[in-house]
């Protein structure tokens, strides 16, 4: 069984026609989510952006990811006790962003924009 995908490149930046149709959804969820909810709409593209980002972009291992994941979430859960706009948890973590991406292609399986293939 060929467990290699044909349509993705196994280094450097990758794009498919998913990722442009989840795009797509995000900016009209968080255009509807603005006049519904709020600021908190702003996570739609906020999670979508880092997610592109991680997975298609910078192509970062699965631990830093969740990393990031588990520091965003604790930035949020300190906003809503301390009740900080949903956006400043977000500008909290863009530090924990460049620092897990500073990390991943620092790495020696870096496999994502700009890497070389061997």
């Amino acid at each position: 069984m060929n467990t290699k995908w044909m349509h993705h490149p196994t280094h450097g930046f990758r794009f498919s026609l998913t990722d442009g149709l989840a795009i797509v959804v995000c900016a009209a969820a968080t255009y509807w989510g603005l006049g519904q909810m709020g600021s908190i709409a702003w996570l739609f593209p906020f999670v979508l952006g880092h997610f592109f980002l991680f997975c298609n972009v910078f192509r970062i291992p699965r631990r830093p990811e969740l990393v990031w994941a588990g520091c965003f979430l604790g930035l949020a859960t300190i906003g809503l006790i301390v009740e900080w706009p949903i956006t400043s948890a977000m500008l909290a973590a863009l530090p924990v962003t460049i620092a897990v991406l500073i990390y991943s292609v620092r790495l020696p399986t870096y496999h994502g924009v700009f890497s070389r293939k061997n």
